[in-house]
C-alpha cells in the first residue's frame, strides 16, 4: 500500500469519536450471556405481561450482559484480535512533551510499540465506562457485578503471562454465573432465590465440565461432572414437582451422549444445550 493509499484509508475508516461495531461472534447457537439472561428471565416466573411492562429494564439487562460485558471480556482475553486498532495506534500520536518518543509515558501507553495498556486505553475504557453507566441506571447490584466482570476479564488477560489461571472457568463465570446473578438481583426475584441459584450453579458446572471434543479434554472426571450437572437438573425438576418438563430436558440432553459415544465433537450439540437451558428456565418459572 502506498503512502497516499494509507492516508486515504486513514481518512475514511470512521466518522465517529467512539467507533461502536457489532457482529455475531462465532455461531449464536451456543451458550452465551444473552441466552443466560433470557433463561434467568424465564426462571424468574414473570409473566409475559410483567416482562412487557418493563421492556427498558429487560433491554438494558441484555445490553449490559451480552454486548458490553462481552466486549470487555473479548478485549482482555484476546487483545491480539484487534489488528485494526493496533494499526490505528501506530498511525496516531498525541504530540505532548511527556509523550515524546522514548519517554516513560510513551513506553507505558505503547507509543513506541505495541502495548496492552494502549489497547485498554483506546478500547476497553470506553466499553467499561458505558457498562458502568448502564449498570448505574439499572441497579446498585449491577454496578458491583460489572466490577466483578472487569476483575474476571483482567484475570483472563493475566492468563497470557500465568498459564495456571483457569481461563475456561473465568469464561464460564462471564457467560453463565454473572449474567444469571445480574437478572436475579435487578428483577428482585429473591423470593425464588434458592432454586434459581441451584439451577444457575448446575448450568455453570455443565458448561465448565463439558469436554471440547478434541480428545485431550475428554477426561472421565469431566464427563462425570457433566452427568452430575444434568442429573442435578433432573432432580431439581422432580423436587419442584415438574416431572413433565424432565422429558423435554432428557430429549435435549440425549444428543450430548450420542456424540460422546460416537466420539464426535460436542460443538455439534451446542444448539441442544441452548434449548435445554431455555427449557430448564421456563420450567423453573412455572414453579413460582
Amino acid at each position: 500500500m502506498s503512502q497516499a493509499d494509507g492516508r486515504s484509508a486513514a481518512s475514511t475508516t470512521g466518522s465517529s469519536i467512539i467507533d461502536l461495531r457489532m457482529w455475531f461472534d462465532e455461531s449464536p447457537w451456543r451458550i452465551a450471556a444473552g441466552w443466560t439472561v433470557l433463561t434467568a428471565v424465564l426462571a424468574s416466573g414473570l409473566s409475559l405481561a410483567d416482562i412487557l411492562a418493563q421492556p427498558f429494564t429487560v433491554a438494558l439487562l441484555f445490553l449490559l450482559a451480552d454486548p458490553l460485558w462481552g466486549s470487555i471480556w473479548g478485549l482482555m482475553s484476546t487483545p491480539e484480535s484487534l489488528p485494526l486498532v493496533r494499526r490505528s495506534l501506530e498511525r496516531s500520536r498525541i504530540w505532548l512533551p511527556y509523550l515524546r518518543s522514548g519517554s516513560p509515558a510513551a513506553r507505558l501507553f505503547g507509543m513506541d510499540g505495541p502495548s496492552i495498556l494502549a489497547l485498554v486505553y483506546r478500547v476497553a475504557l470506553p466499553a467499561i465506562f458505558l457498562a458502568l453507566l448502564v449498570s448505574f441506571l439499572l441497579h446498585p447490584a449491577a454496578l458491583w457485578l460489572t466490577l466483578a466482570l472487569i476483575g474476571v476479564s483482567t484475570a483472563s488477560w493475566l492468563h497470557q503471562q500465568i498459564e495456571s489461571i483457569p481461563i475456561h472457568l473465568l469464561l464460564v463465570l462471564a457467560t453463565v454465573a454473572l449474567p444469571w446473578l445480574l437478572v436475579i438481583f435487578v428483577l428482585g426475584m429473591e423470593a425464588n432465590l434458592t432454586p434459581q441459584l441451584i439451577l444457575a450453579g448446575l448450568w455453570t458446572l455443565h458448561v465448565w465440565a463439558a469436554p471440547s471434543g478434541d480428545g485431550e479434554d475428554r477426561q472421565m472426571w469431566r464427563i462425570a461432572l457433566l452427568a452430575l450437572a444434568q442429573a442435578g437438573m433432573g432432580l431439581l425438576l422432580i423436587v419442584l414437582h415438574l416431572p413433565l418438563w424432565l422429558i423435554f430436558l432428557a430429549i435435549f440432553f440425549l444428543p450430548t451422549w450420542l456424540a460422546l459415544a460416537q466420539d464426535q465433537p460436542l460443538e455439534r450439540v451446542r444448539f441442544w444445550w441452548v434449548a435445554a437451558m431455555l427449557t430448564s428456565g421456563l420450567a423453573l418459572g412455572q414453579a413460582v
